[in-house]
């Protein structure tokens, strides 16, 4: 299988809420990132500084160093992860973020294919910046007979016996930042 020779995209998963950090987390493993994740902006900076991340997902709401302060911190690095800013609060609230540094913003309570398609989308929209070519999309199996794919999910119809003809439904796009 080509995946297991492929090097995994290191993912940072920044998150108070314990049960969402292991959410996220389980979703971005199954896409086939390398998955840490730390319980507020202090400790994900301590992790940033020690390692290099393709992409981060912070929550804004946290103590000690908020996202709003990560991912002003985040901006100084070099290189530095592409972010995705996962919240509860109204636009108004995310409006005050760099745009040039937040490329997606995934609303709580979370949609789990929306989240799995940002993902698996800006993982390759980075990984062609790098190599200049294009990457085989990676696959999530999110439940019992659904993938996910970068904009679809393949479920199964509802008259299939067992069957392998699969429905393919197009995802809708997660909110970006304009």
């Amino acid at each position: 299988m080509k995946n297991v020779a492929r090097k995994k995209t290191p993912l940072l998963i920044v998150d108070d809420d314990k049960a969402v950090r292991r959410l996220l987390a389980r979703i971005a493993e199954r896409a086939g990132f390398e998955v840490d994740t730390a319980k507020d902006g202090m400790q994900a900076l301590e992790m940033l500084q020690r390692q290099q991340y393709e992409i981060a997902i912070v929550d804004l709401m946290m103590p000690r160093l908020s996202g709003y302060e990560l991912v002003q911190k985040i901006s100084t690095l070099n290189p530095r992860p592409i972010v995705i800013v996962a919240t509860a609060l109204m636009n108004g609230d995310v409006a005050s973020l760099d745009d040039s540094m937040v490329r997606r913003v995934i609303k709580k309570p979370f949609d789990i294919n929306a989240v799995a398609s940002a993902l698996i989308e800006i993982a390759r929209e980075a990984a062609e910046k790098r190599t200049n070519t294009p990457q085989e999309l990676p696959t999530i199996m999110v439940a019992k007979d659904v993938e996910v794919r970068a904009n679809e999910v393949i479920l199964p119809t509802a008259d299939e016996a067992g069957g392998e003809e699969k429905e393919k439904d197009e995802l809708p796009k997660p909110d970006k930042i304009e």
